[in-house]
């Protein structure tokens, strides 16, 4: 793979990744796709006119403020906004590290230069097998300032999922519209959901080395990073070097980070689910084939996704996507949006997989329920 114009280069400033090599990397390997203008603005804006109203008049949540409407995005396109985001989330985890004048090994300063060129190809590859994937996104800044949000379609994917599927353009972008409209009314009608996550998100990876000495640092290094490069690299791919920072209290964050991204995503398919049963028998075959398609790679997709963390993600959709059900099936859309209520009310990890657990927390037993009425409630 050739990439042009790409330097390898130190990282300036705080960061440590090489966000140029990043990206160039990622257009090289993503390509440009075998109908990149097939599926145009005027088709998405036609199949996501509705979706809206119509997971609100399911949900009952109530958006505020001003709604993004579709863009469609090349490869390119969606590549520079996902390494904008990227570099974004990861700016607490860089700036901790640069700060860190002690750090051993390959974060020396003598070796900096090629670690960030090494971690610039491996985001490279992250987003270049992405960008072939990824049909639609609701692109929302979890991290630092706020800005407009974006509601991104990738024309050529969604051309090439289409004649893959084998399925009529209109019901199936119809479908794909729904489920980010899910998102866009998810995070317009609960003001806390974005600094919630955001939050967690910077808690976990701000102030990383806080607290550790330069002493365990350097056994660290020891230990973790030894001359041999097979070793290196499998200390890294296992995640062994981040052990002495992985504390009981980051992983409990972690943990109810998961869940909430858990319910997000469940959310989501759940809505779409019921919304599209009254559009008619045709979207449950659509909705199995996506499936298929989740599921069907060839070897080197499997690789890639076990690499990437795509196995959790899809762990994440179906367990999510349980708990919701589950929740909606035995009291209601409107108990469901009580986990839109307040942070506290997000279900626990061990709660995500015991929805009756959950519902007893924060909705009470069936026996004290006996009398209520079954509103319809919004966040």
């Amino acid at each position: 793979m050739s990439v042009q114009g790409a330097r390898t280069q130190p990282p300036g400033g705080d960061s440590l990744i090489d966000w140029r090599l990043a990206g160039a990397v990622a257009r090289a390997l993503a390509g440009r796709g075998s109908a990149e203008r097939a599926v145009e603005t005027a088709d998405l804006r036609k199949a996501a006119r509705g979706s809206v109203r119509l997971v609100r008049d399911y949900t009952g949540l109530e958006p505020h403020g001003r709604l993004p409407a579709p863009e469609v995005v090349d490869r390119r396109e969606w590549i520079e906004t996902n390494i904008r985001t990227l570099r974004a989330v990861s700016g607490p985890l860089e700036r901790s590290i640069a700060g860190s004048d002690s750090l051993p090994g390959p974060f020396g300063a003598g070796l900096r230069g090629i670690a960030g060129a090494a971690a610039g190809v491996e985001v490279g590859i992250a987003s270049g097998f992405l960008a072939q994937r990824v049909l639609g996104q609701y692109d929302v800044a979890l991290m630092g300032p706020p800005r407009p949000p974006r509601l991104l379609f990738v024309a050529p994917n969604l051309a090439e999922a289409q004649e893959k599927l084998g399925v009529e353009r209109g019901p199936f972008l119809r479908w794909i519209a729904l489920h980010e409209a899910t998102h866009v009314v998810q995070f317009s009608s609960v003001p806390w959901l974005r600094d919630h996550i955001g939050g967690t998100a910077e808690q976990l990876l701000g102030g990383a080395f806080a607290g550790v000495s330069a002493r365990e640092l350097a056994d660290m290094a020891r230990r973790v990073f030894p001359p041999d490069p097979r070793r290196l690299v499998g200390a890294i791919r296992s995640g062994d070097w981040l052990s002495p920072f992985a504390t009981q209290p980051r992983a409990r964050l972690l943990r109810r980070l998961q869940a909430t991204m858990a319910v997000v995503e469940g959310y989501s398919e759940h809505v779409m689910d019921a919304v599209a049963a009254d559009m008619g028998p045709g979207y449950g075959e659509l909705r199995e084939r996506l499936e298929r398609r989740r599921g069907e790679r060839n070897v080197i997709e499997e690789v890639m996704s076990r690499l990437l963390g795509l196995e959790m993600k899809m762990r994440q959709y179906r367990q999510g996507k349980a708990f919701c059900d589950e929740v909606a099936d035995r009291r209601g859309i409107g108990t469901l949006n009580k986990v839109w209520s307040e942070p506290a009310a997000l279900p626990r990890p061990s709660e995500l997989s015991s929805p009756a657990r959950w519902l007893t927390r924060i909705d009470g037993p069936p026996s004290r329920r006996r009398g209520r009425s079954r509103t319809v409630s919004s966040a």
